[in-house]
């Protein structure tokens, strides 16, 4: 049996402090270190760190071949946050080639690759924390005019269904969960997500278990019902007192959070719905063919779009959500309101949602969004592929 217990520590069952320390350490040490020849033979970062912790730590058992795996515990703990560089010209392009207005802001990320959409929601979170600090100055400004306490003031966030805005609250949440000086919040599902039974981490409510209010006071507004229900039965839903309640906050909301779906991609939530309400025979079985006539070429939050516009016709379900299209179009007219939409890659197979995003972008009765985060391909590809007459 060895004498000292801590000889025996896994990694994971290091202290948080000893992790960050030596994680801080090794980036301070290996930014110092000098390329030159004349450092040959002295000791690098990881012999330094082993040094230290055996001397100022009592620790000799963690040798320089056991401060890496240190290292990875600290990434896996989340202790390394790390920003994808954006593109500032391509940004300038698509500006000009849409003709957006200055409320119209794009960041395109760097990124390709199998890693496109988790990095691109990692800096759609990114892009939410600034608009929450935004947001926060403008209200407690208005408070203090106004003779309130500026520190009772909340912000509001409203988040979408999808597996892209499910990657960016778990990105929000590390963040919010570990600042000390930061906003109350008030999260609110703005449609209550996924239908199949094996999915539930794709339903907005399953995120409100990414947050604590250890640090940050958080408040739940969740939207309980059927994710999609007929047209004919909507008018009924939204009398429930559940619904309703949600429905009159919704007006609090000051950010909302969502992502877009391709019709063509097999993984879009409201096509495979479709299918699986054809396949049970709910619906005709040309239903889904038929929306394809009309112009069907994406949805945001299960609200089907065409080129020309928001496609009301042929779709036989309606998605039980807080706004409609139109309805988030006039929200990010108004001041202090904010739509982040991430429209990187499918998170699941990869492909493009280009041609679903192009009429966001040209047709003016679709700029539902006011914050655009892309990856660097998907921009090409918009530059590439010539407009069409809306």
């Amino acid at each position: 049996m060895p004498k000292n217990r801590s000889s025996c520590l896994h990694p994971s069952q290091e202290s948080d402090e000893l992790i960050f320390e030596v994680c801080q350490r090794f980036l301070n040490y290996y930014c110092e270190e000098d390329d030159s020849s004349d450092t040959i033979g002295k000791k690098g970062p990881a012999a330094k760190i082993s040094n230290w912790l055996k001397n100022e730590r009592g620790r000799p058992d963690l040798t320089r071949e056991k401060i890496y795996p240190l290292l990875r515990e600290a990434f896996r703990r989340n202790f390394l946050i790390l920003k994808s560089p954006v593109d500032v010209s391509l940004k300038e392009m698509l500006q000009n080639r849409f003709k957006l207005d200055e409320r119209q802001e794009i960041d395109i990320v760097k990124v390709e690759g199998s890693m496109a959409s988790a990095n691109v929601s990692s800096y759609a979170a990114d892009k939410v924390i600034e608009l929450i600090g935004l947001v926060a100055e403008e209200k407690r400004h208005q408070a203090i005019q106004e003779g309130k306490n500026p520190d009772e003031i909340k912000v509001h966030l409203g988040i979408g269904a999808g597996y892209a805005t499910m990657l960016v609250a778990k990105r929000l949440a590390l963040q919010v969960n570990t600042r000390e000086k930061s906003p109350s919040l008030v999260l609110h599902t703005i449609s209550s997500g996924g239908f199949f039974v094996e999915e539930p981490h794709k339903s907005p409510i399953t995120y409100f278990s990414y947050f604590n209010n250890e640090l940050t006071k958080i408040e739940y507004v969740a939207l309980f019902s059927e994710t999609f229900v007929n047209r004919e039965d909507y008018k009924q839903i939204r009398k429930s007192p559940s619904y309703r309640r949600c429905f009159d906050l919704k007006d609090e909301i000051d950010i909302i959070i969502t992502s877009l779906a391709s019709a063509d991609d097999i993984h879009s939530l409201l096509r495979q719905n479709l299918e699986y309400m054809i396949k049970e025979k709910a619906i005709p079985a040309n239903s889904l063919n038929q929306m394809f006539q009309n112009g069907f070429i994406g949805d945001v939050q299960f609200r089907p779009y065409s080129q020309k516009g928001v496609l009301n016709e042929g779709c036989p379900i309606h998605a039980v959500a807080l706004f409609e299209l139109n309805e988030m179009v006039q929200f990010v007219n108004k001041p202090g309101k904010h739509v982040v939409l991430v429209g990187g890659p499918c998170g699941e197979c990869g492909s493009l949602k280009t041609e679903a995003l192009r009429p966001l972008l040209a047709n003016k009765n679709l700029r539902l969004w006011n914050h655009l985060i892309l990856d660097i391909k998907t921009a090409n590809e918009l530059l590439k592929t010539p407009n069409k007459s809306i």
